[in-house]
């Protein structure tokens, strides 16, 4: 049995043995493993803040060491900024649950540099492993959220669950996300660093989930999602700005609106892409497609997170194979660039960000709608080279197979015709 000393003691003790409410530092010698070993304590009381014991663990065992939270519950209060970590081991066994104080929040979380967006966790840094063991939690008592903000689409404060800023070889596992208070992870400016065996449940027993989505990558390249579990209101896993090379693997997608590719084009005259994207083997439960793309119009209008318009750029490269699907609620692949201001009606012709070089293949299962897919796209930079082949989708109602493609401003189809035109409307995620 290994033994440790804790500083606030002579004594060495087994590490089973160590009083939760120690000062939660071991040094460990014979170079097996992280040379510390942090123990976080919990207050074990919701009026009592947990972050600071957090921080300082993040703080003394962040370089080379190991931070160990317990299976118990630690209630966060308060935002927290774990960045610039090295070689580090995040160990959770219990749960971490936020607060309910919406005025907190709103007034204090952090920002992500994106879209205006924010977050209640800042968490970065290089070779790091952060494991979950299949029941790590992590609790954004996302009901409080849901009921306050309803369907107003990117509440300003509303904070993202964790955002995995500037994070490089690294490693996320076994992680649970319940309840996220918006978006579960947002991950920018992040390179070589895997996301596997996640599950996200952010459902609501009576108000709108919007703005729930599994995961958002931004400026970040060689992300691997494997084995995502995604139960939500909307986006199961987003790819936006200068997203490239991005792996997304054996997932099962429930009841959301499916992969999403954007939104995208909304800062006038940036130049942005998403490219070289691969997604294989996922399941849809009930989601409204299985993969989307969304960009803003041509036209500028107010500014984000709920409005702009007018950026440049394309996305290309990317192939969608293996899809499985379960009673889709719309067509199971859907383009729409008609993004714009809440409540004003845009030109959705008009987009300068382009859509090309796409493939989907093996697309089998159950859907409601007859329309395979509806592709709305631009007349100013047309969609080109999209090829839809081995498709299988019987009609529930019916069992009829569905058969329409409906097409838009779309030059270069492969593996099927155009059967009619697509219905153009002010809807991000496709039709009218």
């Amino acid at each position: 049995m290994s033994t440790y000393k804790c500083r606030a003691s002579t004594e060495l003790i087994s590490r089973d043995a160590f009083p939760s409410n120690c000062c939660a530092v071991f040094n460990r010698g014979g170079g097996l493993g992280p040379s510390k070993v942090c123990v976080v304590p919990a207050a074990g009381n919701s009026s009592i803040d947990d972050t600071p014991a957090v921080l300082k663990a993040f703080d003394q065992c962040g370089h080379g060491g190991k931070i160990l939270f317990q299976n118990t519950t630690y209630h966060i209060n308060s935002v927290m900024n774990t960045t610039g970590l090295e070689n580090c081991e995040i160990d959770l066994r219990g749960t971490l649950l936020w607060s309910t104080n919406v005025s907190y929040w709103l007034n204090h979380s952090l920002p992500v540099g994106y879209q205006n967006q924010s977050t209640a966790w800042v968490f970065g840094g290089k070779n790091i492993r952060f494991d979950g063991h299949g029941y790590g939690t992590l609790n954004g008592n996302g009901q409080t959220w849901y009921d306050a903000c309803g369907s107003v689409s990117n509440y300003p404060g509303r904070p993202h669950a964790m955002t995995v800023a500037e994070t490089s070889n690294s490693e996320f596992t076994g992680l649970r996300f319940v309840q996220s208070q918006m978006w579960t992870l947002s991950i920018i400016h992040s390179q070589n660093t895997v996301f596997d065996h996640i599950y996200v449940n952010s459902t609501s027993t009576h108000s709108s989930s919007r703005n729930t989505d599994g995961a958002d990558t931004i400026y970040s390249s060689h992300i691997t999602f494997r084995n995502w579990e995604v139960d939500n209101g909307d986006d199961s896993i987003s790819l936006k700005a200068n997203s490239t090379d991005i792996l997304i693997e054996d997932c099962l997608f429930h009841r959301g609106l499916g992969i999403a590719l954007g939104s995208i084009g909304q800062y006038k005259d940036v130049y942005e892409t998403i490219q070289r994207v691969q997604a294989r083997n996922i399941t849809f439960s009930g989601t409204l497609h299985a993969v989307y793309f969304k960009t803003w119009t041509g036209e500028q209008v107010n500014y984000p997170p709920n409005g702009g318009g007018g950026g440049l750029g394309y996305a290309s490269d990317m192939i969608f194979q293996d899809l499985k699907a379960t009673a889709l609620r719309g067509p199971a692949i859907a383009i729409s660039q008609c993004t714009t201001f809440s409540g004003a009606a845009g030109n959705c012709t008009s987009s300068k960000f382009q859509l090309r070089d796409l493939t989907f293949r093996d697309l089998t299962g159950t859907t409601t709608s007859h329309d395979v897919a509806s592709l709305q796209c631009s007349g100013v930079k047309p969609c080109e080279n999209i090829s839809i082949t081995g498709v299988d989708l019987a009609v529930s109602s019916n069992g009829t197979l569905a058969d329409e493609y409906l097409c838009g401003n779309v030059e270069g189809t492969r593996g099927f015709k155009c059967t009619g035109d697509v219905c153009v409307g002010g809807s991000a995620t496709g039709g009218c």
